[in-house]
Parts: C-alpha cells; sequence; structure tokens
C-alpha cells in the first residue's frame, strides 16, 4: 500500500514538472519573439534615419559644390508670364540637381494653359533650360464666366491682361463659340483690310454667325453656303464701299436676296433705323 502511494506520489509530481517545463518553454518563446519583433522594429528605423542621414550629407556636400540649379534659361515664351515657370523651378533650390525631377516639372509646367508643348534639359553642374512652344490665340471669347483666349482648336487659355489682344483679336459671343470660331474665321480672313474692322463675332443659337464691325455695321450670315454670302460681302464693299454708307444691318440669311437697314440721321446712330432692300439680278 505504502509503494503503491509513493509511486502514485512520484507520477503527479513528474506530471507537474512537465507542465512546468511546457510553460516555461512556451514563455520563452513568445519572448524570444518579442525580441526579435522588437530588435527588428528598431533596426528598420535606425536604418530609414541612416538613409536619410546619408541622403542629407550626400546632398549637401553637392550642393556646396555648386551642384544646384543657379540658372533657369526659359526660351519661347511670348505671352506667358515667366515667373510662373521660375516658381516651378524654384521648388527645388534645397535639392542637388542630380535629383531634380525633370518629369514633375515638366507636368506642372503643362498645367499653364499657355503651353502647348515643352522640353527641359539639365546641364550641369547648376543650369536647367526650357524651351516652350506656346498656343496661339486667335480671338476673346466673351462667356458669362468671364473673358478667356481661345486657339484654332477651341482650347481656352487664362490670360488676366487681356488688354494687348483686343486691339487684334476679335471678340466672340456665344454658347460654343470658341469650338466653332476657327472656321468662320478662315472664311472671312480672305481679305485682311476689311476683316481688321471686325471688333466680335455672336453665334447665334449654335447655328450661324453675325460679324459685328467698328463702322457700326452688323452683317448677318446664314448657316449654310457662308463662303458665298461672304464673297457678296466682299463684292458690295468693293464696289460700294460698306463700311462707309451708314448701314447698321446687312441680312444674307435668305441666299436669294440682301436686306440691309440705313441710319436716317447719321447722329442718331443705332437709334433711328430705315428698311431698304437690294435684290441680287
Amino acid at each position: 500500500m505504502l509503494i503503491s502511494n509513493f509511486c502514485k506520489t512520484n507520477f503527479i509530481n513528474y506530471k507537474n514538472k512537465i507542465i512546468f517545463l511546457e510553460n516555461v518553454q512556451i514563455k520563452f518563446i513568445l519572448t524570444v519573439l518579442f525580441l526579435i519583433l522588437t530588435s527588428f522594429y528598431f533596426l528598420t528605423k535606425t536604418n530609414n534615419a541612416f538613409k536619410e542621414t546619408k541622403f542629407n550629407f550626400l546632398n549637401k556636400i553637392l550642393i556646396n559644390n555648386g551642384f544646384i540649379i543657379k540658372n533657369i534659361e526659359i526660351s519661347g515664351a511670348n505671352y506667358l508670364d515667366e515667373n510662373d515657370i521660375v516658381k516651378i523651378i524654384s521648388s527645388y533650390n534645397d535639392i542637388n540637381i542630380f535629383n531634380v525631377n525633370i518629369k514633375n516639372i515638366h507636368k506642372e509646367i503643362k498645367k499653364n494653359t499657355w503651353i502647348r508643348k515643352a522640353s527641359i534639359e539639365i546641364i550641369y553642374p547648376n543650369t536647367i533650360k526650357i524651351l516652350l512652344t506656346e498656343k496661339k490665340p486667335i480671338a476673346i471669347w466673351q462667356d458669362r464666366y468671364g473673358n478667356s483666349l481661345i486657339t484654332k482648336s477651341g482650347d481656352v487659355i487664362l490670360e488676366e491682361n487681356l488688354e494687348k489682344f483686343k486691339n487684334y483679336l476679335p471678340i466672340i459671343i456665344g454658347k460654343n463659340a470658341h469650338k466653332n470660331v476657327h472656321s468662320i474665321l478662315n472664311i472671312l480672313g480672305n481679305n485682311k483690310n476689311f476683316v481688321k474692322n471686325i471688333w466680335s463675332l455672336t453665334f447665334v443659337n449654335e447655328r450661324r454667325w453675325d460679324v459685328h464691325f467698328n463702322q457700326g455695321l452688323t452683317i448677318r450670315l446664314p448657316s449654310k453656303s457662308v463662303q458665298k454670302a461672304w464673297e457678296k460681302v466682299l463684292y458690295l464693299d468693293k464696289n460700294f464701299n460698306i463700311l462707309n454708307l451708314g448701314l447698321t444691318e446687312i441680312d444674307l440669311r435668305n441666299p436669294s436676296q440682301i436686306l440691309g437697314k440705313i441710319n436716317i440721321d447719321k447722329n442718331l446712330v443705332y437709334k433711328k433705323k430705315k428698311s431698304w432692300q437690294l435684290w441680287i439680278v
């Protein structure tokens, strides 16, 4: 009986030892894993800090030795403000020239609505050359949001100072006028001496154009056969000098006739008008 109790006690003690050792083993493994993960975390942080320190160190050496943008050469800028380009480059003033991101610079420059094309070249140790090709404005588009320049393809150029363009670019008015003006200007451009008197064009109902002259004359063009209608205008001007007749309106919307209005009194321009009619023989 005593032997049996002794064996039982030894078995229980042995089992407790096994459980204790297993718990110790699990705690040991967890502790090791914790230490490994912690070490990896701090090692990564230290490594990043080391890389950053290394970059700053090399960056400073290169800058101190003149490898930084000091000269900005811009060509092709006729209308846009060069300061807008310089501001973009200035964001790289604290970086050595080898780390200047040309793609980002190009992307920022292209955001300027004047730019059609841009090429960038870095000349070591301290120069960046920028060659620009600007869009060519053909008219000033006036809509409810204000005034802006437009190109023949209908692109909008945002420009605050429009005064210098008003002397030689016509003003266009009307919904989607900026998308359709190129074709009408090509037709009107057949006689440049005559066309230079145009100050604005109105795109009516997105179908046809009214042409307004400095002399107070408005020519109403048809929606079709615009070229033929304009040839009639040039014929009338050549033979009758229509801009100096005191006319306020010539209506060419009907291809079989020409309707006109003239002032009774030149001192009452735009107020008193009399209808008259010229029939095409």
